[in-house]
C-alpha cells in the first residue's frame, strides 16, 4: 500500500510517500532528494493527522517512523482497502 502524506517538522513541511503502515510504525520516503526531516515530527497520513512520530533514517530519502501512540486499527483498515 502506498499513501501520500506530509511531514511537519520544526523547519518545514515536506510531502512524503508512506508505505508499510501498521499500528506502531511505517516507512516514509521524501519526495525531494535534497530535503531532510527532523527526528521528532508530526505526520499526516492522507487527511488523518497530525500524528506524532519519531523518525530514523533507513536509507537515501527513506525513514522508519515510529508512532508515539499506536494507530487505531480502523485507520490501518481504511488505507488497506484504498
Amino acid at each position: 500500500m502506498t499513501i501520500y502524506g506530509e511531514c511537519i517538522g520544526t523547519r518545514e513541511r515536506l510531502p512524503v510517500i508512506i508505505s508499510e503502515l501498521c499500528d506502531s510504525e511505517c516507512e516514509i520516503e521524501l519526495q525531494s532528494a535534497t530535503a531532510a526531516i527532523d527526528e521528532l515530527l508530526d505526520l499526516w497520513i492522507g487527511a488523518i493527522g497530525p500524528l506524532p512520530v519519531t523518525a530514523h533514517t533507513s536509507g537515501e530519502r527513506r525513514y522508519r517512523a515510529r508512532f508515539r501512540e499506536p494507530l487505531d486499527q480502523r485507520i490501518i483498515a481504511h488505507f488497506a482497502v484504498s
